[in-house]
């Protein structure tokens, strides 16, 4: 394949290519725009079109398209497809955007011996495709549910990989200072505890009761909720069971996760225990549900019926790579 580029350029000076070739002259304007040699070679390899008389075109250079360094990337680019709804790549996250677009900038703006820092992360694409193409990186994002995210995300695409993670709590002091410091962050850590999508996108603001919320499909159809509800003070009490009870009864659910800082009481356990089983057809699971912060560091999970699926999807495993590739043009 190839494309005809033009032996001709306007002249510079009165006698800049002017000169007759083959039986061709170039306009009064016009010179050729190579040295007559030059034009032999080419003529030699086979690489000058012409026209029916048997004389060169004056647009007749031959330009084969594997010889062809192509176009140099603009700033529109238009090749690079949104991540689909069904796409393996989604995880869930509403701003999440293509690696390949992040492995394009990357590429174009770094060399493999580079720092990439993103300092507003997200669900991690920049860091994703830094660590694809071999650079180390550094991201920063304000919520402990971006944080987990992308640590989830980077341990499904890179088995093996080696990070570390700052300023998430790991330990009970942790937790404490977070939850006296921010409490929405806290709501958003400890949902992430359990495994669930933050409600409304984890955005402030009324909630009715519900931090996060867990689904599952019991008889692999129908996608039912396990509603989360989060407590961060050292105050708790049988009413915030109460409560929940009433929250699932009303959206029409059939669980509630009821996570706490604080240990429940005797009382709190009577009263989720009084809530009863729900009944797949073929698991039987408490209803009501209370985890405490300390059994969540420890690794414990809600039990959810079978079909369970965590809200923000596993990275798929990224093939082994030999470093860059060329950049697309």
């Amino acid at each position: 394949m190839y494309r005809a580029e033009n032996l001709t350029a306007e002249r510079v000076a009165s006698n800049s290519g002017k000169f007759p070739w083959r039986g061709t002259l170039p306009g009064p304007t016009r010179g050729w725009a190579h040295e007559a040699a030059q034009l032999e070679r080419w003529w030699d390899e086979g690489r000058i079109l012409c026209k029916k008389d048997g004389t060169p075109r004056l647009d007749g250079l031959k330009v084969f398209l594997d010889e062809s360094k192509g176009k140099p990337l603009q700033s529109l680019w238009l090749d690079i497809d949104r991540i689909a709804n069904v796409s393996a790549e989604r995880l869930g996250y509403p701003t999440q955007k293509p690696v390949a677009l992040l492995e394009r900038i990357v590429s174009a703006s770094s060399t493999p011996d580079a720092l990439v820092l993103d300092p507003f992360c997200g669900c991690g694409t920049t860091v994703h495709a830094a660590q694809k193409l071999g650079r180390q990186w550094i991201g920063i994002d304000i919520t402990p549910l971006a944080v987990n995210l992308i640590a989830r995300r980077l341990k499904g695409a890179f088995p093996g990989i080696n990070f570390d993670i700052r300023g998430i709590p790991r330990d009970m002091d942790g937790a404490r200072e977070l939850a006296l410091r921010d409490k929405h962050l806290f709501q958003l850590w400890a949902v992430n505890l359990v495994d669930a999508q933050p409600y409304r996108d984890g955005k402030k603001g009324a909630d009715g009761g519900i931090d996060g919320l867990i689904y599952f499909k019991p008889d692999g159809k129908v996608t039912k909720a396990a509603i989360v509800s989060v407590k961060g003070g050292s105050h708790v009490g049988v009413g915030q069971i109460r409560d929940l009870r009433g929250t699932i009864e009303r959206l029409k659910e059939p669980m509630g996760v009821f996570v706490t800082l604080t240990p429940p009481t005797t009382q709190m356990e009577k009263e989720a225990s009084a809530a009863g089983l729900y009944d797949t057809g073929h698991q039987r699971v408490p209803r009501i549900q209370i985890l405490a912060i300390e059994q969540l560091l420890a690794g414990s999970k809600p039990r959810i019926p079978f079909g369970h699926t965590v809200s923000y999807k596993r990275a798929e495993r990224e093939a082994e790579t030999d470093g860059q590739e060329e950049l697309g043009l």
